[in-house]
């Protein structure tokens, strides 16, 4: 098997019989053809090494990997929280609530990296509170709460055309909106099968994070490429796994979208428009590049309505997150893109 570039622990298989391996410390997720499957039984025997035995994912029996809960109902599979859940409680007014402060809020952000996204802003702006005051801990509650009683609410996979498949990049980024005046980032990936006569993105697979920015930003601008750049280099890095499959299946590769609701970097993009930030040029020259090349195929301005990862990075975000996460289906009013030769 071959190690993805995107992740170490990530193997796809080389040889006749196709196969993927996730590891996770102890826990193994596999998906394969059945030759893979007696392959790697047949390895194991000759290795003389001992394993555990395999839990095939079905309607009856759900599967448990990396404290998640994989459920499959009909054509779909559901990923939630495994038990983390459970652990969630209010905090109270005593001695001890700034401690119990510290663990709801890691309770709570563990949950929200794995299942529940819509949840990490709130999260975020937690995680980044030294001193707690009464309103703090209001916030905090509020969210504990929702979490608390959507406990059911998580990740769906449906399936998809990986023929037809984009991987779709959605960022966002605020400007100085923490207590600290840095400015929040966000971005969320997801891969897609478009239809554009009806205007919606059927998606799967998801990947998302909304974090502090790590520099000065002195610009919505900047703020809006920072994000920008954070969720196109995860993008391209997934884009070299997805290659690993595509070319193994005899399929043509997937395209990379960026959609960004910010009209001035879409025309920094795409428009050679400029900055006077010396930093964030080299940004945007490496942006700009990487659409010259065609690693990324083509840049959207988008409805900021239909932005997903505004959820990232307001404490008031639009539903478009909501609708996806939902439903797996989003309708994205495209303001403006480039038509480019041979497209």
């Amino acid at each position: 098997m071959a190690t993805s570039t995107y992740d170490p622990c990530l193997l796809i298989t080389n040889g006749e019989a196709f196969g993927m391996v996730g590891l996770q410390t102890d826990d193994t997720l596999a998906i394969g053809t059945p030759a893979f499957s007696r392959a790697e039984d047949a390895a194991l025997q000759r290795a003389n090494f001992r394993a555990k035995p395999k839990d095939r994912l079905s309607k009856e029996v759900p599967l448990e990997f990396n404290g998640c809960t994989l459920t499959l109902r009909g054509d779909t599979i559901l990923l939630t929280q495994k038990g983390q859940g459970t652990k969630i409680e209010a905090i109270g007014n005593t001695a001890e609530r700034a401690q119990k402060y510290m663990e709801q809020r890691a309770c709570g952000a563990y949950i929200a990296s794995i299942c529940q996204p819509e949840s990490s802003f709130d999260l975020s702006a937690a995680a980044q509170i030294q001193q707690p005051a009464d309103g703090d801990y209001t916030k905090l509650n509020r969210r504990l709460q929702w979490q608390a009683e959507n406990l059911e609410r998580g990740l769906q996979y449906v399936p998809l055309d990986l023929a037809t498949a984009k991987l779709v990049v959605f960022t966002d980024g605020s400007f100085a909106n923490n207590q600290d005046l840095s400015s929040q980032l966000g971005y969320l990936i997801v891969l897609a099968n478009e239809h554009k006569h009806s205007r919606q993105d059927a998606h799967s697979r998801q990947d998302s994070i909304s974090t502090k920015c790590k520099r000065v930003t002195q610009s919505v601008l900047a703020s809006e490429t920072y994000g920008m750049v954070s969720g196109v280099d995860i993008a391209i890095a997934i884009l070299t796994t997805l290659k690993m499959i595509t070319e193994r299946l005899g399929m043509p590769p997937i395209p990379l979208i960026v959609c960004t609701d910010s009209y001035s970097l879409y025309e920094c993009l795409v428009k050679l428009g400029t900055t006077n930030e010396k930093r964030l040029m080299i940004d945007i020259m490496a942006l700009r590049q990487s659409y010259e090349r065609r690693e990324i195929t083509e840049i959207r301005w988008i409805n900021g309505d239909d932005n997903p990862a505004d959820a990232f990075t307001k404490a008031t975000p639009n539903r478009a997150l909501e609708r996806l996460l939902s439903s797996n289906e989003l309708s994205i009013r495209v303001e403006g893109s480039v038509q480019r030769p041979g497209e």
